[in-house]
């Protein structure tokens, strides 16, 4: 890593798709951030700072997301995604202490240490998707018979739910405008292929049944209000894994590291530190 203690942007080409990254940090341990749908490692700027002198940190953009290159349609699984970050960390010789993952990154993070368990030492998990059932029914358009006329849809709502007459959908208010604005931006970045096929991704099969595989010590963090991912997701997830604490936020939606930093970073430091996130 050629990066600072600042938080720097860099890139890679990772079979054979250009790979973009944020890295920095200075501490002995490697971490590594895995940014949920249609978003970006930029938001895991601000952990990143909190943890600059503890830990060295990744944090890619997804393929198609962020600054990083976009795969055609075909290509997206979670599966895929999972491989993608193995060959990127093998690519940068990264041997995480721990993966922490957000929405949809929480599944591949648990597929991670699923399929490469000797990789990872510990798993944080915020807002995992994780069962395949999404906010408003919206899990039951992209499956099933209707996929067809489903996908048609969402190709030409996608240009209208980017504009910024739907910014404050898809980034509340209560996000604050740092986080609204970074939030908006994103999802403009990311095309149709790679926004509807990753969302199909993560809905087409319940990850949930393969828990019982992952031994990794675990922090889950959920908000209690979370209106896209079920909170669910997350108690599931606790009764499952064989190694876990839970943190549920109150007041908070699907964004614990944009709604409720302080706590979010004092559960993540001290899950790292000691294995117990002293609020569980």
């Amino acid at each position: 890593m050629s990066a600072g203690i600042l938080p720097g942007m860099e890139s890679i080409v990772v079979n054979g798709l250009k790979t973009a990254y944020h890295a920095g940090g200075l501490g002995p341990k490697p971490l590594l951030f895995v940014h949920g749908w249609a978003s970006s490692g930029r938001m895991w700027l601000r952990s990143m700072w909190a943890f600059r002198h503890e830990y060295r940190m990744w944090a890619i953009d997804l393929p198609g997301c962020g600054a990083s290159a976009s795969p055609d349609m075909a290509w997206r699984s979670i599966e895929r995604y999972t491989d993608h970050l193995a060959a990127f960390c093998e690519a940068l010789d990264i041997r995480p202490y721990a993966v922490i993952g957000h929405s949809m990154g929480g599944r591949i993070a648990f597929d991670f240490a699923r399929r490469y368990p000797d990789r990872v030492e510990k798993l944080v998990a915020i807002s995992p998707a994780l069962t395949g059932r999404l906010g408003y029914n919206l899990d039951l358009l992209l499956v099933g018979g209707l996929v067809g006329s489903a996908m048609k849809f969402l190709r030409r709502l996608w240009p209208i739910a980017t504009a910024e007459t739907m910014s404050l959908y898809w980034a509340p208010k209560y996000l604050g405008s740092e986080a609204v604005k970074r939030t908006t931006t994103d999802m403009r970045r990311v095309s149709w292929e790679t926004a509807t096929g990753s969302l199909r991704a993560m809905v087409r099969q319940d990850f949930s049944p393969k828990l019982a595989e992952v031994p990794h010590p675990t922090l889950l963090i959920h908000g209690q209000r979370d209106y896209t991912v079920p909170p669910d997701d997350s108690r599931i997830a606790s009764r499952r894994l064989s190694d876990s604490q839970i943190l549920e936020l109150r007041g908070v939606h699907h964004q614990p590291t944009d709604e409720a930093q302080g706590q979010t970073l004092d559960a993540m430091r001290s899950f790292l530190a000691n294995g117990r996130s002293g609020q569980a």
